[in-house]
């Protein structure tokens, strides 16, 4: 078996530990809106957006799920994820790269769907499209890379 180059060791804890800033990136950014400030959004529209309750608790959810993402991210990573369930890391990786995904592609699609037909017209929101695939991209890594190395070398599933 051939052994990773450092490069390829650096490629793959950079994607792992990204996954995890980036889920500690968008809990801070759901708090900080949920708090006020409409960093990365339209402050006029965010403020009345905010101003409904569902929307509030939207947010505070939001924060909540991504702030346990970053443990999870890690737990990708790490030694200490070794000792938790396997099966459970990994279902969970697949269903937080499988929801980012959706959401990601879907904006995207919408993207493309408006500019198709002329009516998108430079809407800075769509970033968060591809910030959503972005997500999605690094939690699907990490989870296979983490699946990878849980099996061991005969080929059997250490899970």
């Amino acid at each position: 078996m051939k052994s990773a180059s450092k490069t390829e060791v650096a490629v793959g804890m950079a994607v792992k530990y990204g996954a995890a800033l980036w889920a500690l990136i968008f809990a801070l950014l759901h708090i900080a809106w949920a708090a006020g400030w409409y960093v990365g959004l339209p402050a006029e529209k965010a403020r009345e957006a905010f101003q409904k309750p569902w929307f509030l608790a939207y947010n505070l959810i939001a924060a909540g799920m991504c702030a346990v993402a970053v443990p999870l991210a890690l737990a990708l990573t790490q030694q200490w994820g070794r000792r938790l369930p396997v099966r459970l890391l990994i279902f969970a990786g697949w269903s937080v790269a499988g929801i980012l995904a959706l959401r990601g592609v879907a904006g995207v699609i919408k993207m493309a769907y408006l500019t198709a037909i002329g009516e998108n017209i430079a809407n800075p929101l769509f970033l968060w499209d591809f910030w959503f695939c972005l997500g999605a991209a690094l939690f699907s890594l990490s989870t296979r890379n983490f699946q990878r190395a849980s099996i061991n070398v005969n080929g059997q599933n250490s899970y």
